[in-house]
């Protein structure tokens, strides 16, 4: 499935909930030809917006020998180290830093840029000049334990943004230490990761651009009866999405696969295993809504596509079963206008269409 390279930022925007932030650099008026290019781009602008109006600073722990006195004097250690003959004392104070946690990713992430062998030579150059301008900032190893102690508040919320984006750059990013090289996987063939982005994408999405009410509750499993040992083997029932509004409930279910239909003997089908399951999410939630007076639910299965779209509709047992697709391959206006439409089409569910 090969899905435009802008369009992939988009979603990790809304996956991310930065998409006022995502839009604060321009990625439609280019074509980029390796995904890696497109994000370089995009964090070398933020870096450069962010020296500009001020990098972010914190106070730091400090312990060193001073002339005088600064915050708390260690008396042993100056004693035992004779530095009052010298003038000096040993002291322990908090010193306003650019050199904190969220800098030194953003740097570590610039240089690393620069081992990509693929990436377009001026986003490395650029890369490199903003590398160079950071040098109050440590030069340190990236790893996952450095993400987990940034601290984000109000006033450095452009930060997360940059640094999800340094994460998905870290994730992706496979380095030749010998060679002093690193090549960027294009995690578009990933059905996996793309399947996990799209259900965030299409939660974010509608928790954004819609007035449901937007969750991603359990369905339990209605009237089973057995012993607790036996009850504890039946499957969980996680729901991807769950819209509601006083009117309706849509049990939603977002689906990510290279062949969005399944193709036996020439005839294209539903994945089976897919409709069972949604049925199934319907049936459970339709038991529990009866006692309650809550709306009769819908269960949608959602898939992403790249070679046009598909909306059926059945009544399966009284229950409403959609099945359709969003094509990720069309310009982003048209994404966004096929996924509100699909909430505001409400044509019969006893018709299929194509």
């Amino acid at each position: 499935m090969s899905i435009p390279i802008r369009n992939v930022y988009y979603l990790l925007c809304y996956a991310w909930d930065h998409v006022r932030e995502g839009e604060t650099v321009d990625v439609g008026s280019e074509e980029f030809s390796e995904m890696v290019d497109l994000f370089a781009k995009v964090l070398n602008e933020g870096v450069s917006r962010l020296i500009s109006r001020g990098l972010d600073r914190d106070y730091l722990a400090v312990s060193e020998d001073i002339r005088g006195l600064k915050g708390k004097l260690d008396l042993a250690t100056t004693v035992k180290r004779n530095l009052l003959l010298t003038g000096k004392t040993h002291c322990a104070f908090d010193e306003l830093s650019y050199d904190v946690p969220q800098n030194q990713i953003l740097k570590a992430t610039l240089r690393q840029l620069g081992l990509v062998t693929r990436l377009d030579p001026e986003q490395r150059r650029r890369a490199g000049r903003l590398y160079r301008k950071l040098d109050a900032v440590s030069d340190v190893p990236l790893r996952p334990r450095l993400f987990r102690t940034v601290r984000i508040h109000r006033n450095n919320q452009f930060y997360s943004f940059l640094l999800h984006l340094c994460r998905i750059i870290y994730d992706n990013l496979l380095v030749n230490q010998e060679a002093g090289t690193a090549e960027f996987y294009d995690f578009r063939k990933d059905e996996q990761k793309m399947g996990l982005l799209f259900e965030q994408f299409v939660r974010r999405f509608f928790e954004r651009e819609t007035n449901y009410a937007v969750s991603a509750p359990k369905i339990d499993w209605f009237g089973a009866d057995g012993t607790e040992t036996d009850l504890a083997h039946l499957p969980s029932m996680w729901t991807d999405v769950v819209l509601r509004s006083p009117e309706r409930t849509i049990i939603l279910d977002t689906k990510f696969y290279k062949d969005p239909l399944s193709t036996w003997h020439g005839r294209k089908s539903i994945h089976s295993g897919n409709l069972y399951q949604i049925f199934a999410y319907a049936m459970n939630w339709a038991a529990g809504a009866s006692q309650s007076g809550d709306p009769a639910p819908e269960g949608w299965l959602l898939y992403a596509a790249v070679d046009g779209e598909f909306d059926y509709r059945f009544e399966l047992m009284g229950r409403r079963i959609r099945v359709c697709s969003v094509d990720l391959s069309k310009e982003w206006q048209v994404i966004e206008q096929r996924l509100k439409r699909l909430l505001t089409d409400t044509a019969p569910y006893l018709v299929a269409s194509a």
